[in-house]
């Protein structure tokens, strides 16, 4: 036999042995597996969402009527520290500072962000109260290490005291996504 042959004859059995063997490629797989996950109070959750400790902290609030707490603000009448004021100012523009913390207690970097910006309560066309959660070191989002917190501060605007009492019942929004 030639040697031209013999080199087309091994060429021609190399290539039939890979298409018989396939490239490794699929295109589905299915398999069951187990997963487990638990729910966290806000406090124990991987994004912790927890007062700051100071003297603001009594703004803060917890729902314990389910196992699971949920954060929430008050600043009513009925969440008075220490007896004193009933309310924000008219006309006038209040800050909380260090109201509360997110802190990541997972394992990777996440941008966190707090929507909506601001709350706008109006009546009778005026805008009576606007409140805004403000992180301290960025705005509108930052970043957040495993183990760091960003603590927030948040404003409260009341144009006009017609209304003694609002009850802004809109959620916030905590949301944190691996950065």
């Amino acid at each position: 036999m030639k040697r031209r042959n013999v080199l087309a004859a091994l060429g021609v059995a190399g290539s039939g042995a890979a298409f018989v063997t396939g490239s490794g490629a699929f295109t589905s797989v299915e398999a069951q597996r187990d997963a487990t996950v638990e729910v966290a109070d806000d406090a124990n959750a991987y994004l912790s969402i927890t007062d700051t400790g100071n003297a603001n902290a009594e703004y803060v609030t917890e729902d314990n009527g389910s196992s699971n707490s949920e954060f929430g603000l008050d600043f009513t009448s009925s969440n008075s520290p220490g007896g004193g004021g009933v309310g924000v100012n008219a006309n006038a523009v209040t800050v909380f500072e260090d109201l509360f913390e997110v802190r990541n207690q997972g394992t990777q970097r996440v941008e966190v962000e707090v929507t909506p910006l601001a709350f706008v309560r109006s009546s009778g066309g005026n805008t009576t109260l606007i409140v805004l959660a403000v992180p301290q070191s960025g705005f509108p989002s930052v970043e957040v290490d495993p183990g760091n917190a960003e603590t927030y501060d948040v404003i409260v605007t009341a144009t006009d005291d017609a209304m003694s009492s609002v009850n802004i019942t809109q959620t916030i929004t905590v949301k944190g996504e691996a950065a």
